[in-house]
Parts: C-alpha cells; sequence; structure tokens
C-alpha cells in the first residue's frame, strides 16, 4: 500500500475515497480540484505519424492544459447539439485525442461510443449504427470509411450523423467566451457514461454499457494500492478505445502519475518507448508484452522498471519469465533484481481485472494460474450448465459478482439476459479452482473442444506448446474429427519471431512428448505459421481462433499442406479426466 511520498497526500486520496459524487462520469473534474500541481505536466503522447521522439522533448500535458482543451471540445459538441444521453462516437488512433474527447464527452452527460481504429470499416459502422450515435468523431481515413460503409446505393445515408476529422476539430474549436451552461454534468449512479465493444474475437463485437458508479465501483479501493510514488512513472500501450485503456489512464490522473500514452502496440515499439521515457511500470495486453525484446532494453531504462501489467487473457509462462527478468523491484525495504508481472483475467463486460497474481522471477507455478479474485468481486464461481456450483478440482464457467460488471449490452437485452446464471454474471471463460483457492483460466467457451472422449480445453495445451517450441505465439484449435464426424480433435499454429528453417513433423512431436508427459491431450496436427496473416489477430490483440477454425476446419481430411505436420492416431492419449 502507497501512503506517503506520493504525488497525492493521505489527506487528498481520503477525500477522493469518502466522495460519494465521484465516478467515471467525473474523474478528471475531481482529480482537478485535489490537485496542488495542476501545471505541472502529466501526460505524455508521442506524435503518431513520429517516427523517432525523445522523451527530453516530449511536450507533457499538464491538468490546467487537459482542462482547457476539454472545455474547447465541450462548446463545440454542445454547439452541435450534444446532451446529457446523446451517444457520441469516437475513432481514432490518437491516444490523446481519444482521452481528450472521452472526458469532454462525458462532462457533457453524454455517452461515449469508443470504436478501435483497427476494426473494420463495415463492422465499425455496423457497430456506431446499433449503438446509435448522433455525433461521430474521427481520424480523417477511418471517417470517409465508416462513411462509405454506411452510405447506400443510392448514395445517401440512411440517418444523418454530425461527422468531423478529429484533427480538423482540434484546429478550429474556439476558446470559449463564456461559461457553459451545465458543465460539467452532475451525475448520478445510473447514468450511462460509455459503451466500449468487445473484441469481437468469438463473432460480431458486443457492446457492453457502463454506468457512472459501476466503471468506477471496482477502482475507489485502488487508491490506496496503485503504484504511485513520486518515482513512479506509467507507460500505456493499452488502446484508449478500450474500457482497460480508460480505466488506467484515467486513475493515473487522478492520483498524478506521470503517464506516456503510446498510440503503436507492437513489441517494438514499446521498447523503444522504455528506453526512452524509462517508466518504472509498463501496461500492454499479452500479445503486445509478449513482443518486446528484452535484450533491447536498456541498463539505464530497466534499472527504475519494477512492474509489467498484462490484462485481457491471462499471459503464458513463455512470456512472462523474459519480462521478469529485467528490472528491480522493492521486497519490504529491499531492492530485489527481477521486475513483477501482474497478470490479470478480465474483459470488456468485467469493466476491470477481476482476477490476478504476481508473478516474480522466483514463480514456480504457472500452468495459466490466474490468482485469486481481488476485493471488488463479492462472489465468484465455477459453474455448470445450470448455474450450480461446481467443487474445487472440476472445469466449469466462471460467475462473478461484482459492481464493475456492465449492467447489460446495448440495444440487447437478450444477450444480458444470457449473461446472467442464477445470480452470477458468466464471463465467458471456463476455469477450475484448486482447494487452496487458486484459480487456473482453461479455455474461452467457444474456443473449447469438443473431441469424442469429451471437452480437451485448449489454453493449458497452448502453454505446453509454447514452452516446448519457444515460438512467439501459438493458438491450439478444434479442426474436424474425419473418424468421428460431428467431434474435434486440437491442432496447434505456431509463429517464430524470425523466419529460420524449422521442421513441423519435429515440432509436433515434441509437443506430443511433452503433453502426454503432463496428461494432455496430444495434438493432431501442427501449422508453422509463415507470418502473423497465418496467425491473425483483432483489434485488441486476441488470436482469432474463430477465423483458424474456419481456415482448418478440415485440416486432417484433405491433402497434405506445406508447413504442415498430422498426426491422426496417438498411442497413450490422455484419458478424459485428465484434461
Amino acid at each position: 500500500m502507497n501512503i506517503l511520498g506520493t504525488h497525492r497526500s493521505m489527506a487528498q486520496r481520503l477525500r477522493l475515497t469518502v466522495d460519494p459524487r465521484l465516478g467515471a462520469g467525473n474523474v478528471f473534474w475531481h482529480a482537478w480540484r485535489v490537485a496542488t500541481d495542476r501545471d505541472r505536466p502529466l501526460v505524455f503522447h508521442p506524435d503518431v505519424t513520429a517516427e523517432d521522439w525523445d522523451e527530453r522533448e516530449l511536450p507533457g500535458h499538464s491538468l490546467d492544459d487537459i482542462r482547457r482543451t476539454v472545455i474547447r471540445y465541450a462548446h463545440w459538441y454542445r454547439s452541435r447539439g450534444v446532451l446529457p444521453g446523446t451517444h457520441v462516437g469516437v475513432c481514432t488512433r490518437n491516444g490523446l485525442y481519444g482521452l481528450l474527447h472521452h472526458i469532454a464527452v462525458t462532462s457533457l452527460g453524454a455517452v461515449v461510443v469508443h470504436c478501435n481504429p483497427r476494426m473494420a470499416a463495415p463492422t465499425a459502422a455496423e457497430y456506431f449504427t446499433r449503438t446509435r450515435i448522433g455525433v461521430l468523431v474521427a481520424d480523417a481515413d477511418l471517417l470517409a470509411a465508416v462513411t462509405e460503409a454506411w452510405t447506400g446505393p443510392d448514395g445517401n445515408r440512411a440517418k444523418t450523423i454530425v461527422t468531423e476529422d478529429i484533427r480538423r476539430l482540434d484546429a478550429t474549436a474556439p476558446r470559449p467566451s463564456g461559461p457553459l451552461p451545465g458543465f460539467p454534468h452532475r451525475h448520478r449512479g445510473d447514468d450511462l457514461v460509455m459503451i466500449s465493444h468487445s473484441s469481437g474475437t468469438t463473432g460480431r463485437p458486443k457492446a457492453p454499457v457502463f454506468t457512472h458508479a459501476s466503471f468506477f465501483g471496482g477502482r475507489r479501493a485502488r487508491l490506496w494500492s496503485f503504484p504511485s510514488l513520486r518515482s513512479d512513472r506509467m507507460l500505456t500501450a493499452l488502446p484508449q478505445s478500450h474500457s482497460a485503456g480508460i480505466s488506467h489512464l484515467t486513475m493515473a490522473l487522478l492520483l498524478g502519475i506521470p503517464s506516456l500514452v503510446l498510440d503503436a502496440t507492437d513489441g517494438a515499439s514499446l521498447t523503444r518507448a522504455i528506453n526512452r521515457f524509462r517508466p518504472t511500470f509498463v501496461l500492454g495486453f499479452p500479445l503486445t508484452l509478449a513482443e518486446v525484446d528484452v535484450t533491447r532494453i536498456t541498463p539505464y531504462a530497466a534499472q527504475g522498471l519494477h512492474t509489467w501489467n498484462g490484462m485481457g487473457d491471462a499471459s503464458h509462462e513463455r512470456h512472462i519469465r523474459p519480462l521478469t527478468a529485467v528490472g528491480m523491484r522493492r521486497e519490504g525495504r529491499k531492492k530485489t533484481a527481477g521486475s513483477a508481472y501482474v497478470d490479470g483475467l478480465g474483459s470488456s463486460e468485467m469493466g476491470m481485472v477481476l482476477l490476478r497474481t504476481v508473478h516474480t522471477p522466483q514463480t514456480t507455478r504457472y500452468d495459466r494460474l490466474i490468482g485469486r479474485p481481488i476485493k471488488a468481486v463479492e462472489r465468484a464461481a465455477v459453474l455448470d450448465e445450470q448455474g450450480r456450483e461446481l467443487p474445487d478440482g472440476e472445469a466449469g464457467l466462471l460467475g462473478v459478482v461484482t459492481r464493475s460488471v456492465t449492467p447489460g449490452y446495448w440495444d440487447d437485452p437478450a444477450l444480458s439476459q444470457e449473461s446472467l446464471l442464477n445470480g452470477y454474471f458468466l464471463t465467458g471463460d471456463v476455469v477450475r479452482r484448486d482447494p487452496d483457492g487458486r484459480w487456473y483460466h482453461l479455455d474461452r467457451t467457444p474456443d473449447v473442444i469438443h473431441t469424442v472422449d469429451g471437452p480437451v480445453h485448449s489454453l493449458p495445451l497452448e502453454e505446453s506448446v509454447l514452452l516446448t517450441t519457444q515460438a512467439l505465439d501459438a493458438a491450439v484449435i478444434a479442426v474436424d474429427d474425419p473418424d468421428c464426424p460431428g467431434r474435434s480433435l486440437p491442432a496447434a499454429v505456431v509463429l517464430y519471431r524470425d523466419a529460420g528453417e524449422r521442421s513441423p513433423q519435429c515440432l509436433l512431436d515434441v509437443c506430443n512428448t511433452a503433453l502426454l508427459r503432463k496428461g494432455l491431450h496430444p495434438l493432431s496436427a501442427l501449422v508453422l505459421a509463415a507470418d502473423r496473416e497465418d496467425l491473425p489477430v483483432g483489434p485488441t490483440g486476441k488470436v482469432l481462433k474463430r477465423s483458424l477454425r474456419e481456415r482448418h476446419r478440415l485440416l486432417l481430411s484433405e491433402p497434405a499442406r506445406p508447413r504442415t505436420a498430422r498426426t491422426r492416431a496417438v498411442a497413450g492419449a490422455a484419458a478424459p479426466g485428465d484434461r
């Protein structure tokens, strides 16, 4: 717990903690009111078009700077008819713009509808239509693509939506000549403040909603545990269109943590940013952190680095160990070599990480361990299909009860109802809990492989495949079982960082030897990916297993393919109960 030597004093944090008005819709204004250093540079953002930048030349935006810009934007929005309850779409590659517009829109009592700029234009257009936006601000090319997708054969749009290039808005929004009535908006707890889509890896992106109270409910306790010493500096490579990106950056504003907002989410860009900004803790989705080449982190940058924060899906041991080998962390009053990796399981719907564990260089237990529920979780359980709690050791559906979970999905009451079972919210994950209260992530529900012998969970297999092959990334998917119509078998797609020569058959053999040794189901095939297109990821960096299943469904019955090895039958396969 950080109490002394922090940017916000114990008294300031106590004021924030007990203030019932503090919520997701007014975090910035509470940060500005409690701060005594409003002119201190706080948020740093390299130009998205710049190939190179130097932290010493990087302009920082203070709370006062942000306030002035937010007020300009708010006047522009109000002049375009934005009122409390209006839905405003935001789609930009510029993470700073995403944050500023989020604050401006919510300060008007309106609802931000965030969209990842990597989403395909037709999908984004449908998402914005479904969420009933009245205004859309976006990068010029993204705006043009979405507008084209909206336009019918007759050249007309079914609904008039106010649109604006987000850079032009910034350049032309005038300084206000007077106060804006009702600004900032006084939120009630159930006021809708944000819609932030799910990853869409299992189908059409869902549209979970977040309220003023629910989206901040789990974060109030973090006012005392978030890294906030005066020496701390945060680097976030999370997309600011995602609820996790907004959540962590607004928390940093509240606590006065100097933060770099990185638009690029590839490992090479993150590594360069670490060397130039020298953060003490880094946030990213698992794939971004997995791509970091720790050999390229300078000793000067590494000496202050104490924590990595992975979130979304749980991370693999293969990706965690290299990261924890660099940096320095405190254990009590002592500094110890190596950093910590805070591994959290969360989703767009949950609003924040709800199960977490901490790995260090000394960690010996992995196997997709996701630790224990955080304090914001009132109850968590492993459930069967009828909503009954399963005993320790059995695999089942993860159900949670917590105030931070979305109240539902926009304009989809049926999906909202399907997500509830016996009073629990279903996260879409398959988990098990051991007798010591530790939880393990086994799968996403659509990715379970239904073999003739019973369900096989893909994530423990991926954990073993990655450790065995030392590949950069891998996915285990279901392919059709040619001997049992309607049933499937597991196959792996493996991607390496380099293009070296490797034998798919040798990789398959060593993987199956390791899997059988662990009592896990062997692979029936292995595909050696030539590049990232062979192991595609969605807008948030999650592997598109649905796409891979469609591509490789007939892998075991079609003629042999290049860069592929197959095993029709493997002696000594694990029994269903061992999976």
